[in-house]
């Protein structure tokens, strides 16, 4: 699997669920499913190196203005939830977050664009598959996150000027 067979999957997946970010996950699930056990560790390898690159300031800045406030376990929802939007999204959040006051549904909103589950859809499959622990996955999807996230630190008197367009679409 290659980076464009994995954004095609998400893209398919959000497709079939019209929309329904919790749906998402469950038709990604069923696409999983059909992949051989080493596609399905590619496929987690991939998940987890866009994960890895979503780990910054500025996406956080503006999960904490979408969701009004953003806990370390809500920002991993919600960088699941950034790449489940697909590679234009992800990209364009990742050099302007901003760019996701004009991209987020109403169904997202009704989440605070924060999915649980994402961060291990690639290893679950690969567990149904193999019948094998979490444990025995061939590569370390825990290690997901770095020592800390990248770029500038804000702080709440930062997010108007950092986030306009978010700031006044969720503020």
């Amino acid at each position: 699997m290659d980076n464009g067979s994995f954004w095609k999957l998400i893209d398919t997946s959000r497709q079939a669920a019209e929309g329904d970010p919790e749906q998402q996950l469950k038709e990604l699930e069923s696409l999983l499913d059909e992949l051989s056990v080493d596609e399905l560790v590619d496929f987690q390898t991939i998940f987890v190196s866009y994960f890895r690159a979503s780990y910054t300031w500025p996406l956080w800045g503006a999960a904490y203005v979408i969701g009004g406030g953003c806990s370390d376990d809500g920002f991993d929802y919600f960088r699941g939830w950034l790449i489940s939007r697909g590679e234009k999204v992800f990209n364009s959040a990742l050099a302007d977050p901003d760019t996701l006051a004009s991209v987020i549904e109403e169904s997202d909103e009704e989440v605070d664009c924060q999915v649980e589950g994402w961060q291990s859809v690639g290893v679950d499959a690969w567990r149904r598959k193999t019948g094998l622990d979490y444990s025995a996955f061939p590569s370390k999807p825990s290690g997901i996150q770095s020592d800390g996230p990248a770029g500038d630190e804000w702080s709440e008197e930062d997010l108007d000027r950092l986030y306009p367009r978010l700031c006044k679409r969720f503020s």
